[in-house]
């Protein structure tokens, strides 16, 4: 079995886990660490040396644990600088109808992916939605049908080659390679969503500590991905405020009394605090906590529709909103925002994955598994693909057209692999 490393890279923590790919794209977690997110802040890298050695450090917890050296790791991020869009191509067949190769599929995926940026962007996924052969109706996988015109629906997400090229030096420091950069809710969507989610529609919601990343999935595929500036750590910062104290404080607050009900609140409980430069101690109620917790939910809640308006998704999501990441534990967040959004609210945990106790294979580790399905399902990616400069062809990373083969071959397989693999 070979051996798959993830590296989630959050604003509060960084995981690491090492594992091994299983039969049919489940994996088994033989290695986990984790370490604080310093010289990190909103996703971006804000001190390399920092940054480095908390990765270096979550790095080498898992891999004193799995006995093994870690080289090469898929690398989750996020960052406001992220951002999705759909995009359209076209490329001739022939004159006359012939069968589609997989040499087509690569060339109409590189043409989908080829789209013009702003200065100091570049794309970071290129991946297929559905095709279409002659205009005809949405095809899984035109491998083998015949046609003399090939069009490809694709979601490309794309970063600041800045903020990207901070993150691949701190792997460098760290003395990993980087097999790949996964969008964190992208990665989180492989271990939370169903088969069924997915071929519906729905939301991941990825609430993380100063963002929320968002993944919406219709007919088996990404059609939408965004980045909203507010996570969990807002909250605290709320708190904090408005309690004037330190945030240590307002965190275990949060932690110990915090809920977004406070309708539901029938006696004041009383809570201690100690307000910043003063020796006595004063007390709030858990009503008025809840009241503060409430608000700010109110206003991710506020975004996210804002997000699903933009992308004209309203009303073609009936599989609802699938919650992950730390934030999620919040108590009664997953029925406040059912009542903002009229749509079901589930909070997602980690599928198809040994080797993890119920509370590492709860919320807050879904991106972290996801990152070892990605690498385990080989999911197709045309944006590690390249043009040779000296022939001018196109052509694939390593591996790369074996993977679109497998892919196009297995894609109207339940459990297939490549790209469709991740459907359940």
């Amino acid at each position: 079995m070979s051996t798959l490393v993830g590296i989630d890279i959050g604003s509060h923590k960084i995981c690491t886990l090492i594992g091994e790919a299983l039969p049919g794209g489940g994996v088994r977690v033989i290695g986990m660490g984790h370490a604080p997110a310093v010289g990190i802040r909103r996703g971006e890298i804000v001190h390399v040396d920092d940054a480095a050695g908390a990765i270096a450090a979550s790095i080498e917890r898992a891999e004193r644990v799995a006995g093994v050296t870690v080289r090469h790791a898929v690398v989750g991020i996020s960052g406001h600088h992220l951002a999705g869009g759909n995009n359209h191509a076209v490329v001739p067949i022939g004159r006359r109808p012939r069968e589609v190769e997989a040499t087509d599929i690569r060339r109409v995926l590189e043409t989908a992916g080829a789209v013009p940026l702003e200065h100091g962007r570049e794309v970071m996924h290129v991946l297929p939605r559905f095709f279409q052969l002659d205009g005809g109706g949405p095809v899984v996988s035109p491998l083998g049908m015949e046609g003399y015109r090939l069009e490809v629906e694709v979601h490309i997400v794309t970063g600041a080659t800045a903020a990207l090229s901070n993150v691949r030096r701190c792997l460098q420091l760290a003395e990993v390679i980087p097999d790949s950069l996964v969008f964190a809710p992208l990665a989180a969507a492989e271990a939370a969503l169903t088969r069924d989610e997915r071929e519906l529609g729905v939301l991941l919601v990825d609430l993380g500590a100063s963002l929320t990343g968002l993944a919406a999935y219709k007919d088996g595929a990404l059609v939408h991905s965004a980045v909203v500036p507010v996570g969990a750590r807002h909250m605290t910062n709320d708190l904090g405020v408005i309690l004037q104290s330190p945030l240590d404080q307002a965190e275990r607050i949060k932690i110990t009394h915090g809920h977004v009900l406070p309708e539901l609140d029938e006696d004041d409980v009383a809570i201690d605090i100690v307000p910043f430069g003063e020796a006595e101690r004063r007390s709030t109620t858990r009503r008025h906590v809840s009241q503060v917790l409430a608000a700010r939910a109110d206003e991710i809640a506020r975004l996210v529709m804002a997000e699903i308006e933009r992308a004209e998704l309203a009303g073609l999501l009936p599989a609802g909103v699938v919650l992950v990441g730390g934030g999620t534990e919040l108590g009664g967040l997953p029925r406040r925002l059912y009542e903002r959004w009229g749509l079901p609210v589930r909070i997602g945990r980690a599928a198809d994955v040994i080797g993890l106790g119920d509370a590492a294979r709860g919320p807050a580790h879904a991106g972290a598994v996801g990152l070892l399905l990605w690498r385990a399902r080989e999911v197709v990616d045309a944006a590690g693909w390249t043009v040779a400069p000296a022939a001018g062809r196109p052509t694939a990373d390593k591996g790369g057209m074996a993977r679109v083969l497998d892919w196009a071959r297995t894609a109207f397989l339940p459990g297939g692999g490549g790209y469709r693999d991740d459907r359940r």
